[in-house]
């Protein structure tokens, strides 16, 4: 089926004063910003803008193909985005500027962002989705019990800082993909009010929600009926939490959580192929999770997430792609990591899971009493 590579095809030779704007030159935006730009765009410090002939010039010789094929990370093949976009005349006058890309696992942080101008006369500023570290992941968790992220405060000043460099007549999108997704809503709705005002949409590509608090704020209510939500069949990073938004369901050539990728939604010319309803399997999955959230505590979900990266950390696990190479030696890990642990946090670890358990369908509830199980025999 089309994806967002063939769509570049189809629309090469379309200019935006034919085509204007669509929903998916919008996914297409919020992909980009999976790209490593280090070292090719400037960051905030220098308003330099650069052609994307030059950023694909720059960019390829940094790279090889070979070595970007090789990646196993999340949306690996962003890269060659550029390459369809370079020269095309829908995209040949599209600039970029303002790069970042922060990750700190002190203070658990990850957050990258790219603000590009298309040639219409309109920005979008594009922020990344969770990459293949621990750290990102764990910030998406974090969503469960945290009011405002370090990741979502980076965004927000991010949005007023380079709207600061650009004229006030440029329409404003934001949007993301998955954890982008949060940090564009997010950064949309707590940005300066004078910035707030401009933007005409704010896109969240299977983006996680928020905490029942931010969303009761006033910032956000005033961007709600600005906000598009985009989620596939099945959702599950897109699921998590709440955002108040009626999300739009798109078809996907990928199988279960698979789906989430961008490169998977169908498209078909100018717009994404839109399925009736969510699977059996997400609307089951997001049910058990929405009723433990619901009824856990935001400090029982800060101790349950955070004692469960700590096992990641323990069993050695630096990268999400890991825990799907080996998952017996993985597991035995965990297993392992989970018996170092102070009694005290191995039983409330525990208690935890089994509040999930309840919240869950039989296969779940199987997994995790197998979990105490194995437990309680050391």
């Amino acid at each position: 089926m089309a994806n967002i590579m063939d769509y570049l095809d189809w629309r090469a030779d379309i200019p935006f004063s034919v085509d204007p704007y669509n929903e998916v030159d919008n996914l297409v935006f919020s992909t980009m910003a999976y790209i490593d730009f280090d070292g090719v765009v400037p960051g905030l410090e220098k308003d330099r803008l650069l052609s994307v002939c030059e950023v694909n010039a720059r960019y390829w010789r940094k790279h090889t193909h070979a070595e970007v094929k090789s990646r196993e990370a999340f949306v690996s093949d962003a890269p060659f985005i550029l390459e369809k976009m370079s020269g095309s005349r829908r995209y040949k006058h599209l600039k970029m500027l303002h790069y970042i890309n922060s990750v700190s696992e002190d203070v658990t942080l990850q957050v990258s962002a790219i603000t590009i101008l298309p040639g219409d006369g309109s920005v979008y500023v594009a922020y990344r989705g969770t990459d293949d570290t621990l750290i990102g992941w764990k910030e998406d968790f974090q969503f469960a019990y945290k009011d405002m992220t370090v990741g979502q405060k980076v965004a927000v000043d991010y949005l007023d800082r380079t709207l600061n460099c650009l004229p006030e007549n440029l329409k404003l999108y934001v949007g993301g993909h998955s954890k982008g997704g949060n940090f564009a809503v997010f950064a949309a709705a707590f940005c300066r009010k004078a910035v707030r005002e401009r933007i005409d949409k704010v896109y969240s590509n299977d983006g996680p929600g928020f905490v029942q608090e931010v969303i009761n704020t006033k910032e956000y209510q005033d961007i709600r009926e600005k906000m598009i939500k985009y989620t596939p069949e099945f959702s599950f990073i897109g699921g998590l939490m709440a955002d108040d938004a009626e999300p739009v369901i798109v078809k996907s050539d990928g199988s279960g959580a698979y789906q989430h990728d961008p490169f998977s939604w169908q498209v078909m010319r100018n717009h994404m192929v839109l399925a009736d309803s969510y699977s059996t399997q997400s609307v089951v999955l997001n049910d058990a999770l929405g009723r433990w959230v619901s009824n856990e505590s935001p400090e029982k979900r800060k101790v349950f997430i955070n004692i469960l990266f700590d096992l990641f950390k323990e069993a050695g696990v630096t990268k999400a792609s890991e825990l799907g190479k080996n998952k017996i030696k993985t597991s035995i890990a965990m297993m392992n990591a989970l018996r170092k642990l102070p009694a005290d946090d191995r039983a409330t670890f525990l208690s935890i899971l089994k509040d999930l358990a309840k919240s869950g369908g039989s296969a779940l509830k199987d997994a995790i009493l197998d979990v105490e199980k194995k437990t309680n025999t050391w």
